[in-house]
């Protein structure tokens, strides 16, 4: 076993609810507060370029969702480049994968970064999702006798980077960045959604799947009305799930149900993320990141209009209190009855939820 990796709780600020004037900062998140109903939110704090607030609500027994947002060095050299980084890890089979992602992803970006001229671009952010993969599957190889269902975990992978007045999103999953422009005197902001939804239940994404898996003729199933990769998963994207990736892993000791019959010819899921470049300006307000559990209870339209309506202040908890409130209605519900229903019965009415919301002040003219 990884030594004390399966152990190890990540570091977060002890209060929750207040604001830091720091723009140089690290706040990670592994769970939540059962003080709070398993909701553990931060308000406001400050980032390089502007401020942001965060919160989150736990379904799941083990929550499996994970976020993070660094504010400071890119990377490892003391005249580097400088930026904000954002991610939204959403763990499926477990949270030991988002975890993982969590404590390897921006140390592994830093890396990439530093050992490429200090450039910041959509390569070095691709890398880095291909080396936390590598390191991943390697944890897998380690632990394949006593651990094999460790093949069977993954976790969607969203994250945004900001360098000066440039916005990278990388995507590998059904998490989503939305970003919300207006100017003075415009009524109501145009909204941007700036990644792509690797979900099967999009028929462009099957499509994708099947041009690349052409010779797979069980490469999808419709389960419980949805559509599944190989009846199992419906993101076609993400960190982990090795069994799906190489025939490595697709064997005993792996339990039965895992296995595929159909070899795995070459990997049916890609950890790759497509990447989108955004040049921000002056309209742009902020960008909301979100798991999927957020946007399966909202449209991008309705979440931005809940932060534009909010204060900063809690703006996040604003929008994961308009997000319960959806979910309550399609139960039959009281939001409160929602609330307080014990955790081993949230997962049957809602999902894990994160969110992370960048408002932008002071963006610079071009990048520093």
């Amino acid at each position: 076993m990884a030594g004390s990796f399966f152990s190890r709780l990540f570091g977060c600020f002890a209060n929750g609810s207040g604001s830091d004037d720091n723009p140089i900062m690290s706040v990670q998140r592994h769970q939540g507060n059962r003080k709070y109903n398993h909701r553990w939110e931060k308000k406001l704090a400050r980032h390089l370029y502007g401020q942001y607030s965060m919160a989150l609500v736990q379904a799941n027994i083990r929550n499996e969702d994970r976020f993070q947002v660094e504010s400071g060095p890119l990377s490892n050299v003391s005249n580097g480049p400088t930026g904000v980084f954002v991610g939204i890890y959403d763990g499926h089979g477990g949270d030991i994968c988002s975890q993982f992602i969590l404590d390897h992803l921006f140390n592994d970006l830093k890396n990439i970064i530093t050992h490429h001229h200090s450039q910041v671009n959509p390569y070095v952010i691709q890398q880095a999702y291909l080396r936390t993969e590598n390191n991943f599957m390697g944890l897998v190889r380690k632990n394949w006798k006593g651990r094999p269902r460790l093949a069977t975990v993954g976790s969607c992978c969203l994250t945004g980077v900001v360098h000066g007045n440039v916005l990278y999103v990388a995507n590998a999953g059904d998490s989503r960045a939305v970003l919300a422009r207006w100017t003075d005197g415009d009524e109501q902001p145009v909204v941007h959604q700036l990644s792509i939804d690797h979900n099967a239940n999009d028929a462009d994404r099957r499509e994708e799947l099947q041009l690349e898996q052409h010779d797979d003729p069980v490469l999808f199933s419709y389960v419980h009305g949805s559509f599944r990769v190989r009846g199992r998963l419906q993101v076609t994207r993400a960190i982990g799930d090795v069994y799906l990736k190489s025939n490595e892993f697709n064997r005993p000791p792996l339990e039965a149900q895992y296995r595929q019959q159909q070899p795995i010819v070459r990997p049916i899921l890609k950890s790759e993320p497509t990447v989108q470049t955004y040049q921000l300006g002056p309209g742009d307000r902020f960008v909301i990141f979100g798991s999927d559990g957020l946007w399966g209870e909202v449209t991008n339209e309705e979440a931005v209009s809940v932060v534009k309506a909010s204060p900063r202040s809690g703006a996040a908890g604003a929008l994961l209190k308009e997000a319960l409130v959806k979910a309550s209605h399609r139960h039959n519900m009281q939001y409160q009855q929602l609330i307080d229903l014990p955790l081993f019965n949230k997962r049957s009415h809602h999902d894990d939820i994160s969110i992370v919301i960048l408002f932008f002040d002071h963006l610079p003219a071009q990048n520093q």
